[in-house]
């Protein structure tokens, strides 16, 4: 009996306490965390376009000065860039949620300046633009590639001294990343023209020099820029470039293109 009335005291003692709340499953903590969607739309821009329309004005190219090529960066009236004698290009135009970005570059006109030094202008409300760069930002123009990985833009630069370089913007920082790759074939249109520029004028170099000492030193300096920018591939193979430019000078004989691509642009490899 003492036993069922312990039992009833327990009972009726757990009911008061259902009947207060006691029993209730503890609630989940509120999620504090606050998770903002970057949306992300990019517009590709033709070389030829000077002005692009943004959310803050009409941003547009011009010259500082009659004499001097399109060397200025303005938004509106106002010059948020200028590199006095440089051409300025723009290239993408790409707006994430209240702010505008524009990727544009900076050459210095002419054959001894196949790369480009870009920037991207930042535009957001209530700030003055600002103008975002890195040492390392160059590349050709030709193979740039834009892409988003969450709040992160990034740019595809190519190739540099063998590895893969790519630049990251993200909020208003920028780095250079550089990623070590597996050697791969430069391309046919790389590889040709190592074989029918570079390489034939390495046979013609034995009219100006019997001995073929270092052809390349003979070199105009569109060639030796567009070996050296070939040559930061990670499938261009130096030495067996330098080999069949000396033989092609000293026999006045080039190999023949399959063999060449092979041992030069790894090609098959």
């Amino acid at each position: 009996m003492k036993y069922l009335a312990h039992i009833g005291l327990i009972s009726f003692s757990c009911l008061l306490l259902a009947l207060a709340g006691c029993d209730e499953s503890p609630k989940p903590a509120p999620n504090t965390n606050h998770v903002t969607v970057l949306e992300t739309d990019i517009q590709s821009l033709a070389l030829e376009d000077n002005v692009v329309t943004t959310r803050f004005g009409k941003l547009s190219i011009a010259n500082s000065k009659p004499d001097m090529p399109p060397d200025t960066l303005k938004l509106d009236n106002n010059v948020v860039f200028q590199h006095e004698g440089f051409y300025l290009s723009l290239h993408q135009y790409i707006k994430q949620n209240t702010r505008d970005v524009i990727l544009f570059g900076a050459n210095c006109g002419g054959s001894i300046c196949p790369q480009n030094q870009f920037y991207f202008l930042l535009i957001e409300p209530d700030k003055a633009p600002e103008v975002v760069t890195s040492q390392d930002f160059v590349a050709d123009p030709d193979d740039l590639k834009l892409t988003v990985d969450s709040e992160r833009l990034i740019l595809d630069l190519g190739f540099q001294a063998g590895k893969h370089k790519n630049a990251v913007l993200q909020g208003h920082k920028l780095g250079i990343e550089l990623e070590t790759v597996p050697k791969s074939f430069v391309g046919e249109e790389n590889c040709r023209w190592l074989y029918d520029e570079a390489l034939g004028a390495c046979k013609d170099f034995q009219a100006a020099n019997t001995n073929c000492l270092t052809p390349q030193n003979g070199f105009q300096g569109y060639l030796t820029r567009g070996v050296a920018a070939v040559s930061e591939h990670p499938g261009f193979e130096r030495e067996s470039f330098d080999r069949r430019c000396n033989i092609a000078c000293e026999s006045a004989k080039i190999v023949d293109y399959p063999t060449f691509a092979k041992e030069v642009c790894s090609k098959g490899k």
